[in-house]
């Protein structure tokens, strides 16, 4: 990257770590007084509550996806068309997991059986809250070899897309400016990626273990707090706040657990006698990222190794197991336990394209 990519990034990072910890020292002080006895809350306070907490993501948003943004700056009339849409139908899809979140308690006493619901809706309809959110519908194309995916419209220059579906019958969904952009063998290498992970089924393994990581946090807030025993609006607040630490916890122990993915992947395709190294160049310059020279750092807040490191991989064997891209996978089911962390972290915060599908490799 260059020197100015690369100061951006410094400052994305500082930018994230700053929304990311707000967020966690707001949920400390809630279970604290939830905790304490003191932190019952009304319906109309909830309401106030959650209004407050969107008003300070969108400062944070304002900066991210306004300011600090790869490429050329939007317009400030852009970037509110732009995140406006997608705070919209992002905040809905909050306050519809919040109601499942309350029939859950009503019904069963806990939270877990509505994270499991809404982790299974958010799975199911992850093609169509991208295009609500980004404003980029998918359309199916087929490259010269006949080999079928799915294109996007999306501005965002770091929008890498991903793997729609699970099994044999996942979908690859790209940029649609890859394929103008991208030199033909460079995207021919992404889209056997991505094509051997859904073959070896990664994107099912990976909701799988996200869904007991969360599940996990899920059932040890209601133990910690005895939530079912709070009044509904105090548990629902409880639960956030806790889910909030759960899933932080998850951005420092997930990145170094799913890495091991971008490693096998990259040594599949080369298997096919493709080669990856210019593609894992130009990725970067892409997303904007590239890893980090100090590895206790790259490990923690970056998912996808420097393309250094991944060049440095192709001549390695592959460690075992291949989890799947969890970290930047929780970054979208984290929205099941009620947490803005997804849209927070420094690759996110203000790009509503990222949301969805942040960036991966």
């Amino acid at each position: 990257m260059t020197p100015e990519q690369t100061k951006l990034a410094r400052q994305r990072l500082s930018l994230g770590i700053v929304n990311v910890g707000f967020w966690v020292m707001a949920s400390v002080c809630g279970l604290a007084l939830i905790r304490s006895g003191r932190g019952s809350i009304n319906g109309a306070e909830t309401i106030g509550i959650a209004a407050a907490v969107l008003g300070v993501q969108a400062i944070f948003d304002a900066l991210g996806g306004g300011v600090l943004v790869p490429g050329t700056r939007p317009t400030p009339w852009a970037f509110l068309k732009s995140w406006g849409r997608g705070a919209m139908v992002h905040t809905l899809v909050v306050a519809v997991i919040g109601v499942v979140a309350t029939l859950s308690l009503q019904w069963t006493g806990g939270c877990c059986t509505g994270l499991v619901a809404s982790t299974i809706a958010l799975s199911l309809t992850r093609r169509f809250l991208h295009a609500a959110i980004s404003g980029g519908a998918l359309q199916p194309v087929a490259n010269e070899r006949g080999e079928s995916f799915l294109t996007t419209r999306v501005n965002d220059p770091s929008f890498t897309g991903g793997l729609v579906g699970f099994g044999s019958r996942a979908e690859i969904l790209v940029p649609e400016a890859w394929c103008q952009s991208l030199p033909k063998p460079e995207l021919q290498v992404e889209l056997s990626r991505r094509r051997w992970q859904a073959e070896n089924g990664l994107p099912f393994r990976t909701v799988i273990l996200l869904l007991l990581w969360n599940l996990t946090g899920c059932q040890a807030g209601a133990l910690a707090f005895d939530l079912g025993s709070l009044p509904t609006g105090t548990a629902v607040l409880g639960q956030a706040c806790w889910m909030t630490l759960w899933s932080f916890l998850g951005l420092l122990v997930l990145p170094s657990l799913g890495r091991a993915s971008v490693f096998a992947a990259d040594r599949a395709v080369a298997s096919m006698n493709l080669d990856p190294s210019g593609w894992i160049r130009r990725l970067p310059t892409m997303t904007g990222e590239d890893g980090n020279a100090r590895p206790w750092v790259e490990a923690i807040f970056y998912p996808i190794p420097s393309a250094a490191r991944r060049i440095e991989s192709l001549g390695s064997p592959v460690r075992r197991p291949v989890l799947g891209d969890l970290a930047r996978s929780q970054l979208y089911y984290s929205l099941a336990g009620l947490t803005l962390l997804g849209r927070s972290v420094h690759c996110n915060v203000g790009r509503p394209a990222l949301w969805v599908f942040p960036p991966s490799a």
